[in-house]
């Protein structure tokens, strides 16, 4: 998808593939609907304030993050130390964003909200995040480029 725009979602190589889907499962399922409010709230609720929703939340969340802060650290560990190839800037290694990336900008936007350390976590994360920065794709989707944002 989107070649003609420099990038491809999903790789060709199928172990790239399957690194960008270890990232974007890792964010679905630990990370991601933590992020909800409604969610928090109703745990919450159902412990009568036992959880501590934002504290479990933030737990929760560093968790998935550390996950795959490990994941990519190991690709760009990997090609910079004698790999076939030094990796590129993104999550994967790639030279373009992947659908890893697309999944993960918005967590790593999100999080400080919660008061989460990425630097001291997940220092390649925050490396990564730099070059979406960069990027127009992730410049155009921000929450403070949006035509409805409150500012």
């Amino acid at each position: 998808a989107f070649d003609h725009r420099g990038g491809r979602l999903l790789p060709l190589d199928p172990v790239a593939r399957a690194k960008v889907k270890e990232i974007v499962e890792v964010i679905n399922s630990v990370t991601q609907q933590l992020q909800n409010s409604s969610v928090m709230g109703m745990a919450d609720s159902i412990s009568g304030k036992e959880v501590l929703g934002n504290e479990f939340r933030k737990q929760a969340i560093m968790s998935g993050l550390s996950s795959v802060e490990k994941i990519v650290a190991t690709i760009h560990s990997i090609s910079s130390n004698g790999g076939a190839s030094a990796a590129g800037p993104f999550a994967t290694g790639s030279f373009g964003p992947t659908l890893a990336d697309a999944c993960l900008a918005p967590q790593l936007y999100i999080v400080r909200r919660f008061g989460v350390d990425l630097e001291g976590v997940c220092p390649t994360l925050v490396e990564i995040e730099k070059k979406y920065n960069d990027h127009p794709w992730f410049q155009n989707a921000q929450t403070e480029a949006q035509p409805d944002a409150v500012k």
